[in-house]
């Protein structure tokens, strides 16, 4: 039976239609060596799979993003789809495990109706991806952000998990299969997660981590692991010089811009476990460099005070926090080739970082380590020096010193990663290094600030004292 003209040409442009629209709401994504591979689906909400070498490992992952109580990724509209791949060489101001590193991917933006794009990217050693927002409005409250990693099997995952948002970060890592995380069992990141494939293992992290929360994990009583994120504090309450805990927080998490870009969400894959090491897949993905010069920033090994207790034998002076002690360290770090001492909690009356502890002589100091070519970095409680942020600053400044340790902040809400920022500006533009301990959220803007050379938030050696 011959089919009218009219009717055939219809069926065509229909056939057509579908293919279109089933082109528009499913989008496949490879890592250059074609070995990761991402499925994203964009009917009613926002999913990814990740498949590693055609196995799943990943399904039914789903994001999405809370605006002003509109959640940005439920029922997507996408506008327009492209993709692109990058290849370039990225040399470190302070080198990773690399002095130069790649910086190849392939990546596939989709921009969507309602004034926001996710854009996903596939490298050879992770996947990630963020939103972004272009909003009328000025400023926006984000009351959550949703990001399900949703697991093919009940895979073992190495878990840090915390008692509270307020920690040190100091973990132990155990390992427990996905099933036995409880919704209220949260963590910190990175979590670590066997994926089964001959050693292969996936580690969930984030990137680029600005004017916003840090992520933290929590169970969902089945195969996956959650996004949650602490909320913004309304209230705090200094208990000592070093703690200052909010008492009093919002609905929301974050107060920002409306329109930025947000943190990636990172999930690196490594063949084995050593790879995780070399993995550099948060640094790549970070912000460059705010430093115009970086010439001056030379990281190096510390003769440390504070581990060793200020205890020093067959000396003929009164081993402490005093000035004839701290040069016998300046001696010892210039026989050993070490470039930098800490003078560690201590040096300053508590709560004033402008006032020397009285058996201390700084500009005498100064000068002896500056003769013997060493450098000092200073210890300080987090609350005193966002207290004193300048004055203090300047007069570390006018010493000559090269560095600060700042401790204790032992959060990682929008306020926190504030403060990480605002230290690092303001330290930069005295030509200081900054050291955090007490949080690891700044390692995700290590090379945003070249001279953020340490994080310390790891189950060290002080535990087993």
């Amino acid at each position: 039976m011959r089919v009218p003209f009219a009717l055939a040409t219809l069926a065509i442009l229909s056939a057509v239609f579908v293919h279109k629209g089933a082109a528009q709401s499913s989008y496949d994504l490879r890592s250059p060596d074609g070995r990761i591979e991402v499925r994203i689906r964009t009917q009613e909400r926002i999913r990814y799979d990740l498949v590693l070498k055609g196995a799943a490992v990943l399904e039914n992952s789903t994001i999405s993003l809370d605006v002003d109580h509109e959640k940005l990724g439920i029922q997507p509209k996408v506008v327009d789809a492209k993709t692109r791949t990058s290849d370039e060489t990225v040399a470190p101001v302070v080198r990773q495990k690399f002095a130069k590193i790649r910086d190849h991917y392939n990546e596939l933006r989709l921009t969507m109706d309602g004034g926001y794009a996710v854009v996903f990217r596939a490298y050879n050693e992770g996947v990630a991806y963020r939103f972004e927002t272009s909003l009328r409005q000025e400023r926006v409250k984000i009351y959550g952000e949703e990001s399900a990693f949703n697991f093919a099997s009940n895979f073992i995952v190495y878990y840090p998990q915390e008692d509270s948002f307020y920690s040190h970060n100091e973990r132990k890592y155990l390992p427990q299969h996905l099933t036995e995380i409880a919704p209220d069992f949260i963590a910190t990141l990175p979590a670590v997660v066997d994926i089964g494939q001959s050693g292969a293992k996936l580690a969930i992290a984030e990137s680029d981590l600005d004017d916003y929360p840090g992520l933290w994990l929590r169970g969902t009583g089945s195969t996956g692991l959650a996004a949650t994120f602490p909320p913004y504090p309304l209230k705090e309450v200094q208990t000592s010089d070093r703690d200052y805990k909010p008492v009093q927080t919002a609905d929301y998490i974050a107060d920002t811009a409306g329109k930025r870009a947000f943190p990636w969400r990172v999930i690196g894959i490594a063949d084995h476990d050593g790879d995780l090491l070399t993995n550099q897949i948060v640094y790549l993905l970070q912000s460059p460099s705010q430093v115009q010069d970086t010439s001056w920033i030379k990281p190096g090994k510390v003769a440390w005070d504070w581990w060793n207790d200020w205890n020093i034998d067959g000396v003929d002076f009164e081993a402490g926090i005093n000035t004839k002690t701290y040069e016998y360290y300046v001696d010892f770090a210039a026989k050993y080739g070490i470039p930098y001492i800490i003078l560690d909690d201590g040096w300053y009356k508590l709560g004033n970082l402008l006032e020397v502890t009285p058996a201390l002589n700084m500009d005498e100091l100064v000068a002896y380590a500056k003769q013997k070519n060493v450098g000092l970095i200073l210890w300080a409680s987090w609350k005193t020096l966002d207290d004193q942020l300048i004055p203090a600053l300047d007069q570390f400044e006018k010493w000559g010193v090269k560095g600060i340790k700042v401790d204790f902040m032992q959060r990682s809400d929008q306020i926190m990663i504030n403060y990480f920022y605002r230290v690092c500006r303001e330290a930069a533009k005295r030509h200081m290094l900054v050291d955090f301990h007490g949080d690891q959220k700044p390692a995700v803007m290590t090379r945003t600030w070249p001279n953020l050379i340490n994080t310390e938030n790891v189950r060290g050696m002080e535990w087993s004292k």
